[in-house]
């Protein structure tokens, strides 16, 4: 229908919301563009890192038609998708040395009508979506994108924490080491767990391993099962009709029911 070169690389999610296509550039500007013609709609220039990691800018709407976008910078930014205009920013890098050892890394957002969830490389923030006054800070971080389910929100920390978050309350409900947890299953001694991915099916905890293991958590962080899988995951696992597809490392199709 359309190509535009708008001469600078794209480093973000895509976003669509009604006629607009949502997009930041490598330089964190953010784009409208009208997704029909492929025309820009309007630039909205934010903070620019001079140094470049492996964060890519991060975009996320609510249902009340708000767009949140985090940049390298640290900012973030609540827009009316209507209007375009900004509605509140805040900056969440703790460190004014900007040498790359202090680059800010972050998570992808989560949001609900009132609450925003961000994991940066130091902290986790609990943020209010009307004003963008920050509710709750822990220090603990998370490799991973978190999982929201109704008033919780579950984190795998950088520490491999399998950690449970109630964000009604503003408040840590448990966290355990997944090492001492599968230690404890096996009865054998606690050692290092390389993690692939995670996900929350049919109200269970998923934990996929490296090692081609799977683990399964109840949603109070208590133990299911462990499972070997028939083969090593080598694409995020997605969901069809209660069965489990994945590509293994052999690149062929893997489904578990």
């Amino acid at each position: 229908l359309w190509a535009k070169n708008f001469k600078i690389p794209f480093r973000s999610n895509l976003k669509i919301s009604r006629n607009k296509i949502i997009a930041a550039s490598q330089n964190n500007d953010l784009y409208f563009i009208n997704k029909e013609n492929g025309n820009l709609l309007k630039l909205v220039p934010t903070e620019e890192n001079i140094f470049k990691n492996e964060f890519i800018n991060n975009l996320s709407i609510n249902a009340n038609n708000d767009l949140y976008y985090l940049n390298s910078y640290g900012s973030l930014y609540s827009i009316n998708l209507d209007s375009m205009k900004v509605n509140w920013f805040i900056n969440l890098n703790q460190s004014s040395d900007l040498n790359t050892s202090n680059l800010f890394l972050g998570n992808q957002i989560i949001n609900n009508k009132e609450k925003i969830i961000i994991s940066s490389n130091l902290n986790t923030y609990i943020i209010d979506t009307e004003i963008g006054s920050i509710l709750s800070k822990f220090n603990f971080s998370s490799n991973m994108k978190p999982i929201m389910h109704n008033d919780y929100v579950f984190f795998i920390t950088k520490k491999n924490l399998i950690l449970a978050l109630d964000i009604k309350q503003n408040k840590i409900i448990y966290s355990y080491k997944l090492n001492k947890i599968v230690a404890d299953y096996f009865d054998t001694k606690k050692k290092k767990l390389l993690l692939s991915k995670f996900m929350l099916l049919n109200g269970e905890i998923f934990i996929f391993l490296k090692n081609s293991y799977l683990i399964v958590l109840e949603v109070n962080g208590k133990i299911k099962e462990i499972k070997k899988l028939p083969s090593k995951i080598n694409s995020f696992p997605i969901i069809i009709n209660n069965s489990i597809l994945y590509i293994n490392d052999k690149k062929k199709l893997v489904i578990l029911d």
